[in-house]
């Protein structure tokens, strides 16, 4: 009767433990790649302020300046395997910098934006309380007037068959029009609510 090899079993159980830890890494990288989400990139073009076109406006007469802002604000997707649905995106913008002078807000209607998919939106506000005379002597001088936009929605992913719960989406840009009116497409910088690299994968489905 031979002896029972115990140090050959325990190498085996251990061994088996090994593959266990493995699986379940693997398991877990898996639903991590197929999990995570990558926030949509947004920017805002074709912005024209007329009142700030020399080739329109040969004076200051504020009373036959037009007031109206128009813009597009790009939405790109990059996810190829899943697609984001957005509540109402309001867009607020200011004179200068800062939140002191708002001059007007525009909102588009919620929609859904499929996998891989880039999405451009056309709008125009009516530009009230703009302080024209200190944005016209800037342009004036060379020089670039600044706007603000703050654009803020609610959006949730889709992934596989569900949707993740909902996610605040807040982006902020600054907007430089010279005397032509105009300002080409800036990127937005992208303030976005929590959304951890390491929260448990169950909390994409609540």
């Amino acid at each position: 009767m031979s002896d029972y090899d115990f140090s050959s079993s325990r190498s085996s159980r251990a061994w088996q433990w090994v593959k266990v830890i493995v699986s379940f890494g693997v398991l877990a990288l898996v639903l991590w790649i197929s999990l995570r989400t990558t926030k949509p990139k947004c920017s805002i073009g074709d912005v024209y302020v007329r009142g700030l076109d020399k080739s329109v406006n040969s004076s200051n007469n504020m009373t036959s300046r037009d007031n109206h802002v128009s813009f597009q604000l790009n939405l790109n997707n990059g996810m190829k395997d899943k697609s984001i649905r957005y509540n109402d995106i309001t867009l607020n913008f200011y004179y200068g910098t800062n939140t002191s002078y708002p001059i007007g807000n525009y909102t588009f209607d919620g929609f859904k934006q499929g996998k891989g998919k880039e999405t451009s939106k056309s709008g125009m506000i009516e530009a009230h309380n703009m302080p024209w005379d200190d944005a016209i002597k800037v342009v004036s001088n060379g020089s670039k007037a600044t706007f603000k936009v703050e654009v803020s929605s609610r959006i949730k992913y889709k992934i596989i068959f569900w949707y993740t719960k909902k996610h605040n989406y807040v982006v902020e840009n600054k907007v430089e029009v010279d005397n032509t009116g105009k300002s080409s497409a800036q990127q937005i910088r992208f303030c976005f609510g929590v959304f951890g690299f390491t929260l448990f994968v169950l909390s994409f489905l609540v």
